[in-house]
C-alpha cells in the first residue's frame, strides 16, 4: 500500500510543471501589464494630470494591449526558459550526461529531416483546418477571435516568441519535465500521453487541443527515441515559424480552394511520414 501510495505521489509530482507554468504565466502576464501603465504613467504625467481616467483608458485600448501582448509573452517565456531549464537540469541533465555521454550536434542531413518534419506538419494541419473548421462556423469564428488576440503576428519580437522562446520553454515544460517525470513510474506510452494531454490543454482551446496532442505525441516519440530535446525544440520552431510565414505571405489563403486542399494534404501528410521515419531511425 506504501509503495502504490508513493508510486501516485511521483506520477502527480511529474504533473506539478503543468500547473506552475499556468500559474507562472498569469502571474507575469499581470505583473508585465501593470509594469508597463505605470512606466506610461510615468513618462505622460501631464496626460495623467489633465486627464483623471487615461490609465484606465490605455487599459481599453486594443491596439496598445496587443502590442503589449507580444512583449509581454516575450518576458513570460524567456522567465520561463531560465526557470525550467533550471529545474530540468537539476532534475535529469546530470543523469543523461552519465548514461549518454557526449552529445553530437546536428547534422546537415538530420537539420534538413527536421525542418522538413516542421514544415510539412504545419502545413497539414493548416490544411486539415481549412478543410474542417467550415463545416463548424461557431467554431471557426472563435478560433479566429482567439488567434487574432494572442498577441502574434509579424515582426521581430513576435519572431523571437513564437521561433525560439515558446519552443524552447514548452519543450523543457511537456517533452523535458512532465514526460521524463513520468518515464520513471509509468510506460512510455502512459507518459507519452500525459505530456500530449496537457500539452493540448495548455493552449486553453478546442482546436489547438486537438492538434497540439496530436503533435505532442509525435514530439514526444521523438524526445524518447534520441534522448535529447534539441530536435524537438527545433522542429518546435519550425511549425511555429512556417504557420507565420503562411499568413505573412498570404499562402494560407490557397488553402482555402477546394482544388488544392486534398492535393496539399497528401503531399503534406507524406512529406510528415517520411521524415518522420528517417528522424525516428537516428539517433542523433
Amino acid at each position: 500500500m506504501n509503495t502504490l501510495m508513493k508510486k501516485w505521489k511521483k506520477i502527480c509530482y511529474g504533473c506539478l510543471p503543468f500547473p506552475v507554468a499556468f500559474a507562472l504565466m498569469y502571474m507575469l502576464t499581470f505583473l508585465f501589464l501593470m509594469g508597463s501603465v505605470a512606466v506610461w504613467c510615468i513618462f505622460h504625467f501631464e496626460q495623467i494630470s489633465a486627464d483623471g481616467n487615461a490609465a484606465s483608458n490605455l487599459l481599453l485600448n486594443e491596439e496598445w494591449l496587443k502590442e503589449m501582448q507580444v512583449l509581454g509573452n516575450c518576458f513570460v517565456y524567456l522567465v520561463f526558459c531560465f526557470v525550467f531549464a533550471i529545474w530540468y537540469k537539476r532534475a535529469f541533465l546530470t543523469g543523461e550526461k552519465k548514461q549518454c555521454g557526449k552529445r553530437k550536434g546536428f547534422s546537415v542531413s538530420g537539420l534538413l529531416g527536421a525542418v522538413a518534419f516542421g514544415i510539412s506538419i504545419q502545413c497539414l494541419c493548416s490544411y486539415a483546418l481549412n478543410l474542417l473548421l467550415p463545416l463548424f462556423p461557431k467554431v471557426q469564428k472563435d478560433y479566429m477571435a482567439l488567434m487574432d488576440s494572442m498577441g502574434t503576428g509579424q515582426g521581430f519580437f513576435p519572431l523571437i516568441y513564437m521561433g525560439i522562446l515558446a519552443p524552447v520553454a514548452e519543450e523543457l515544460i511537456f517533452r523535458g519535465l512532465i514526460l521524463g517525470y513520468e518515464k520513471r513510474e509509468l510506460p512510455f506510452w502512459c507518459a507519452n500521453f500525459i505530456q500530449a494531454f496537457f500539452f493540448g490543454v495548455y493552449h486553453q482551446n478546442v482546436v489547438q487541443f486537438v492538434y497540439a496532442f496530436f503533435i505532442g505525441i509525435l514530439l514526444g516519440c521523438l524526445r524518447h527515441r534520441q534522448q535529447s530535446l534539441k530536435t524537438v525544440m527545433l522542429i518546435h520552431g519550425i511549425i511555429n515559424i512556417t504557420g507565420n510565414l503562411l499568413a505573412f505571405f498570404k499562402l494560407d489563403v490557397l488553402m482555402e480552394r477546394k482544388s488544392y486542399m486534398f492535393m496539399g494534404i497528401a503531399v503534406s501528410l507524406t512529406a510528415a511520414i517520411v521524415s518522420y521515419l528517417y528522424l525516428r531511425k537516428r539517433k542523433q
